[in-house]
C-alpha cells in the first residue's frame, strides 16, 4: 500500500467510483465532469492508481467557499485519511481566504465532529441551514 496526497482533480468515472465505494451514492458522469473542472481546489488521495480518498471545494474565490464531496473508500475509512483530506483543505482557507470569507458545509453525521476540529461550528440559534428542494 502506497498513499500519496496530490492536488489535481480525478476522472469523473473515478470520482464517480469513489462515491459509491465511501456510500456517497452515485452521480451522472458528464455532471460530474463539470462539477470537477469548475472545482476550486481538489484534493485526492490514491493508493497506487486508485482513487481511495476526495474532497473539494466549490465557490466563486472571493467570498463563498463551499467544502465538498470529503470521502474516503469504506475499505480504507478509519485511518485518518479524512484527516489528511480536511488538513489539506484547511491549508486551502488559511491562505486564501479572508476574517470576512462564507465559509461553509454541510455534514453527514458523525463527520461533523471531524470538521469541529478544523473550525467548522454548528450555526448559531438565529440563523438555519437550509437545502432547495430539487423534486418536480
Amino acid at each position: 500500500m502506497k498513499i500519496q496526497l496530490v492536488y489535481e482533480v480525478p476522472s469523473a468515472q473515478d470520482y464517480v467510483s469513489l462515491r459509491i465505494r465511501s456510500g456517497m451514492g452515485n452521480k451522472d458522469i458528464n455532471r460530474s465532469h463539470i462539477a470537477l473542472k469548475n472545482s476550486l481546489f481538489t484534493v485526492s488521495l490514491y493508493d497506487e492508481e486508485q482513487l481511495i480518498g476526495f474532497g473539494r471545494i466549490v465557490g466563486d474565490g472571493g467570498i463563498t467557499y463551499v467544502v465538498s464531496d470529503i470521502m474516503v473508500d469504506t475499505a480504507y475509512q478509519g485511518k485518518g485519511y479524512g484527516k489528511d483530506i480536511m488538513k489539506a483543505i484547511n491549508t486551502y482557507f488559511e491562505e486564501n481566504t479572508y476574517e470576512d470569507s462564507y465559509v461553509c458545509l454541510i455534514a453527514n453525521y458523525p463527520a461533523d465532529l471531524l470538521y469541529h476540529k478544523y473550525k467548522f461550528e454548528y450555526l448559531p440559534d438565529n440563523r438555519c441551514g437550509m437545502l432547495r428542494n430539487q423534486k418536480k
